[in-house]
């Protein structure tokens, strides 16, 4: 048997693997469930089993775990009438506390607020013209980065590009910007250090319920870029694709990060 078959059969096994994994973490999502779970799940000790679900997934276990929880919260507070503490439990947390300050830190509003913005929001155009950064109302030091952004021929919508502390894209970028179409982009007061590229497809016309909810949006990049004085390590070019299962979930809310950059705009002008 060649080398690469050998290297196939093994890359095969270790995404079955981490997909096995998810599937359970998705319909056990109201019941602990430890590394060691995860890992006898996966048929692998827990070493190269973190070692494997990151290596596919670009992110450790815990990380997708809670990002799920949340990302099912947010579905669960949009589509249903549930009590955000039966919610809190529904998606694993045991103190409606401690769900709280996660989701709040995270998607930058309470859990009853995004339920209210997420159930009145009308369809979402943006303020902004192709490729310029959105400001956050106050003067930014740091590093410009610009690159080139690509979509499908036929994509018509709106393109968020933003840089984060974590491989997932959650809480407030450290810098963003937004677009309609393939493109250059170019933000500033990137901060020195390793940090990561990521960009987001939202088909046109975007209706509430799929600019709150990005489980089906085009993505891309998800990759580090190392930041310095003597220049940007990493491609800045992105291409949008459709989502894999073995994506991490999105964490933002996107109108509100629109919303609050256009009223800053307002208040500068």
């Amino acid at each position: 048997m060649g080398t690469s078959v050998v290297r196939d059969s093994t890359m095969k096994s270790h995404y079955e693997a981490v997909e096995r994994v998810i599937s359970a973490m998705r319909n056990r999502m109201d019941q602990p469930l430890s590394l060691g779970s995860m890992a006898r799940i996966a048929f692998a000790s827990r070493y190269h089993f973190s070692r494997t679900f990151r290596q596919v997934t670009g992110v450790p276990p815990a990380q997708f775990l809670y990002a799920l929880r949340l990302e099912r919260a947010k579905r669960l507070l949009m589509h249903t009438q549930r009590k955000v503490i039966d919610i809190c439990y529904d998606v694993g947390y045991n103190s409606v506390g401690t769900f709280t300050r996660r989701f709040t830190d995270l998607l930058g509003v309470s859990p009853q607020a995004f339920r209210e913005l997420a159930q009145s929001a009308p369809e979402q155009e943006s303020p902004y013209p192709d490729g310029s950064a959105v400001p956050n109302g106050h003067p930014r030091s740091g590093y410009v980065v610009s690159g080139y952004v690509s979509a499908p021929s036929n994509f018509k919508g709106l393109i968020f590009v933003g840089l984060f502390e974590t491989p997932i894209p959650q809480g407030k970028p450290l810098a963003c910007a937004l677009t309609s179409k393939s493109g250059p982009y170019q933000f500033d007061g990137a901060p020195e250090g390793e940090l990561f590229l990521f960009a987001l497809g939202l088909e046109r016309p975007i209706h509430a319920p799929e600019s709150f909810q990005y489980e089906s949006a085009l993505r891309g990049g998800g990759h580090p870029l190392r930041i310095s004085r003597n220049g940007i390590t990493g491609t800045t070019n992105l291409r949008l694709r459709p989502p894999s299962p073995f994506d991490p979930p999105i964490l933002l809310t996107l109108p509100l990060l629109i919303e609050r950059a256009a009223g800053a705009t307002r208040r500068r002008n």
